[in-house]
């Protein structure tokens, strides 16, 4: 019996992919080598870590990722000499037979006789990169060259020494290759990776609907849109009259303290917000001297959805209305504006699927982003009054889109987490605010997603995945959203197929977290929880174990 390992991983599962690659290459290399076949226990590694880098899913191969391995992967970043290159197709074949005979090849994989022969098909093309050095990534290429003159890498006396000779001329390299390397390297990531966002289970229509129907915010739009009508009289710089302003206040019962006193409509905060926000929604405009209504805007005034959606959008483009900002300037921590930074907030919101996180997680992602685009720290740089402000209209951004009703709002007062929150903020005094997408605010972040090419997969396109791709994908999703996916899919496999996946699963599974998900998933299927599962050491036709050996058998059962 192998017993327990875990295939998939996440890209936070570092610490977890480690020790289980190190434990697959010690099984590899024995399993090889009890049928005679000698490989590199590094290069079994490499390839490890190859599959790994592409998607976390040691145990999903098909023949283009064994191509790729090949023709690209190990020339560009494994440094090998001449009498290295047989041992690469060597540590494949080990690898694809030792999954095939124990059966952990996912279900999306390639037969394991095609996957064999993908390595012979693509065994000249690896030849061929590494024939041509310009193939390397940068450190690959330093470390081909002192390998060949016999430099000890781990010593770094010798490897200055090697790289003065080199620079001096006592040494030849390519530098024709080299300088192309250095071109690409210099070039960033050749293919960077957007967010894996998780799938996300969206409200249905009369969710929706109610939803907007409630929202206090879209109910004032409406009414200021409604109130606009024909027109109102505006100043050249596009604000309000003060009567005009105080009448509307009045009607909609807003600015409570500020009417009395105010002299210019700016002094009724609650209506200028209200201005620029119906503005931006493309409710109203401003022409010829006159606030009217945008002619497209009246059907939307009865079709909720519809407006909610555009009043929500509109949100990231209110910019320097919020809070008061318009007096001190445009709201930004060192020229990271509050436009700029909305969709980073909608983006940590979405990952979560609708819990809550603290907003002290947001300002700590505007931070590293501020310094990413400077190149160095500066975010401690940023002085007490412009912290505050950004802070400020921060908060006037959530009780914006709290009162649309796209967020939900709380506090936390537990002294562990004010703590913790302390320290993501690096001060004293910590917003105690945590936020989350409400369903309708799930709703409308995925389609903006959706509308600007972003994959934001949806309860069910898992469907057809490995059961244990599903599990770590769900790890953390809410036990509504986990229990859905995992429904959808049974539903996807036809007769026992469900059960017997999750039962040969169950038997190398090793997270506790990743079992239970799968028994939840058996018992929709109407399998007992002690069904005896099918042999770990069963191959089934074709699949293709490389080189001749007994089969293992194993009458392991699953433990619940």
């Amino acid at each position: 019996m192998v017993g327990r390992v875990r295939l998939v991983f996440g890209p936070e599962d570092m610490e977890e992919y480690s020790s289980a690659r190190d434990r697959l290459r010690l099984r590899i290399v024995a399993w090889a080598r009890r049928r005679g076949m000698e490989v590199e226990p590094t290069l079994v590694a490499a390839a490890l870590d190859h599959k790994h880098g592409v998607d976390g899913r040691l145990g999903h191969w098909t023949r283009a990722h064994v191509a790729d391995a090949l023709a690209v992967w190990f020339p560009r970043t494994v440094a090998l000499l001449e009498d290295d290159r047989d041992a690469v197709p060597a540590a494949l074949h080990a690898l694809i037979g030792f999954l095939a005979e124990h059966d952990w090849l996912d279900s999306r994989s390639a037969p394991a006789a095609e996957l064999h022969a993908q390595v012979e098909d693509s065994t000249p093309a690896l030849h061929d990169a590494l024939d041509d050095e310009r193939n390397h990534d940068l450190g690959t290429f330093w470390a081909v060259q002192m390998l060949r003159h016999g430099v000890p890498t781990a010593d770094p006396v010798a490897v200055a020494r090697f790289l003065a000779d080199v620079d001096r001329g006592a040494l030849s390299v390519d530098r024709d290759a080299l300088a192309e390397i250095t071109r690409r390297h210099d070039g960033g990531p050749d293919h960077p990776t957007g967010p894996d966002l998780p799938p996300v289970l969206l409200p249905g229509a009369a969710q929706m609907l109610a939803a907007a129907d409630s929202s206090v915010a879209l109910a004032r739009l409406r009414a200021f849109t409604r109130w606009v009508r024909a027109g109102r009289a505006v100043t050249r710089e596009g604000r309000l009259l003060l009567g005009d302003a105080r009448a509307v206040a009045d009607a909609l019962d807003l600015d409570h303290f500020s009417r009395a006193r105010a002299r210019t409509s700016d002094d009724l905060p609650e209506i200028t917000l209200l201005l620029h926000w119906a503005r931006q929604a493309r409710f109203v405009r401003v022409t010829g001297g006159r606030l009217v209504q945008v002619k497209n805007a009246a059907p939307l005034l009865s079709r909720p959805i519809e407006m909610w959606r555009r009043a929500f959008e509109a949100v990231g483009r209110i910019g320097d209305h919020f809070g008061g900002s318009d007096v001190f300037g445009a709201p930004s921590l060192f020229g990271m504006s509050l436009g700029e930074a909305f969709p980073v907030l909608l983006q940590l919101l979405y990952a979560e699927g609708g819990d809550a996180i603290p907003v002290e997680r947001f300002h700590r992602a505007v931070r590293e982003a501020v310094n990413e685009r400077m190149g160095c720290v500066v975010d401690d740089l940023a002085g007490d009054v412009e912290q505050r402000l950004w802070r400020r209209d921060v908060t006037a951004l959530l009780d914006a889109l709290e009162l649309l009703g796209a967020v939900h709002l709380t506090e936390s007062l537990d002294t562990d987490d004010h703590e913790e929150l302390a320290e993501l903020a690096g001060r004293d005094d910590p917003d105690p605010t945590w936020v989350a997408l409400t369903p309708i605010g799930l709703w409308a972040v995925h389609e903006m997603l959706v509308d600007a090419g972003v994959h934001a997969p949806l309860v069910g396109e898992l469907a057809d995945e490995d059961v244990e791709y599903v599990c770590v994908r769900m790890i953390r999703a809410r036990p509504e959203v986990a229990d859905a996916e995992l429904a959808a899919w049974v539903r996807a496999r036809p007769g026992r197929a469900a059960a017997q996946e999750l039962m040969r699963f169950l038997e190398r599974a090793e997270d506790p977290r990743h079992r239970e998900l799968a028994l939840r998933a058996l018992a929709r299927t109407g399998a007992p929880g002690r069904e005896r599962p099918r042999r770990a050491g069963h191959r089934p036709a074709g699949s293709g174990g490389y080189g001749p050996g007994p089969r293992v058998e194993c009458d392991a059962r699953t433990r619940p």
